[in-house]
């Protein structure tokens, strides 16, 4: 609906219009560890817990629990629900986990999730669709 009202005022085309997403995932090198881990946290949050398990919720939700190699692969099928988008959030402090573990997360996530991601969706982005908007490398004081 958003992409139809973005064009019905003129804005450009549906496909055209900037879009974003969120997710949250928690990674291990392998996958056993990165469930074993987290369904602890999982279990006991207030958002997830007592609620359906964790596979049913990671089937149904944008919660990855996994290896990098499937966060990647699991981030690239949002394509196919939403279409081409130029923002992806990522919740990665979530369930209690410990400071340590979240920048844990993000060291797996910088160093083998980002870049394949950053070249996967630079790849598959439509000519015509223009460059999402960008923050400025310093704002002024």
């Amino acid at each position: 609906m958003y992409r139809e009202r973005y064009e019905h005022y003129g804005h450009g085309k549906a496909d055209q219009a900037i879009v974003g997403l969120g997710g949250q995932f928690f990674m291990r090198k392998n996958s056993q560890d990165a469930v074993k881990e987290f369904r602890p946290y999982f279990d006991n949050a207030p958002v997830y817990g007592h609620g359906p398990s964790l596979e049913d919720f990671t089937s149904q939700t944008p919660l990855t629990v996994g290896s990098p190699q499937e966060v990647i692969e699991k981030t690239l099928t949002f394509r196919e629900y939403f279409g081409d988008y130029q923002r992806q959030l990522f919740l990665i402090d979530h369930a209690g986990l410990p400071l340590k573990t979240v920048l844990e997360q993000l060291d797996l996530f910088g160093e083998e999730v980002l870049p394949v991601l950053r070249k996967e969706y630079a790849a598959l982005k439509p000519a015509h669709v223009p460059d999402p908007p960008r923050m400025p490398a310093a704002l002024p004081p």
